[in-house]
């Protein structure tokens, strides 16, 4: 008994620890302005300020588009900034996405994906690499022309879908 007892407490000191850990790392951090939260996200996503190619505002919600180098070549990340009394926070639900895969020259011409802000606003999200100088996007609404980061290929358009 008296080796189950401090065994027990050790476990639940242990179990009570990590579920403290996890609750910091998952926490919003509010930030004054949305400059700050840019350069915190950039932190957070391990990029560079020259890595954003795009700044989206629809539909009430601010998307910043990244380039990243993953495990297999050229990725694309997105991140919305959420609002909420006078500060903003970096949101960042979804993976990055593979658009130039460095063993394979052909590419996907289109990759899209839906995801959800912060606030519970829905979107599509259209990227791909593309060398024609104006890419088409096809959406379920109909054809667009998306914002072309010119140095990368890399397109993208982001669409509300409620």
């Amino acid at each position: 008994m008296k080796v189950i007892l401090p065994f027990a407490i050790a476990l639940l000191a242990l179990t009570g620890c990590s579920a403290l850990a996890s609750d910091e790392s998952t926490e919003t951090k509010w930030f004054e302005t949305k400059e700050e939260t840019i350069d915190y996200g950039i932190k957070e996503e391990k990029i560079k300020k020259e890595d954003i190619i795009g700044k989206v505002s629809e539909n009430g919600e601010t998307f910043i588009i990244y380039k990243k180098q993953l495990e297999g070549g050229l990725g694309v990340g997105v991140s919305s900034i959420s609002e909420n009394e006078g500060q903003y926070a970096w949101y960042d639900p979804d993976q990055d996405v593979l658009v130039k895969n460095d063993e394979v020259k052909q590419y996907s011409s289109q990759i899209s994906w839906g995801t959800e802000t912060q606030s519970g606003k829905t979107f599509t999200i259209y990227t791909g690499v593309s060398e024609a100088e104006a890419p088409v996007v096809k959406t379920k609404t109909g054809e667009v022309s998306p914002t072309i980061d010119n140095k990368t290929g890399i397109y993208f358009y982001i669409q509300p879908t409620k």
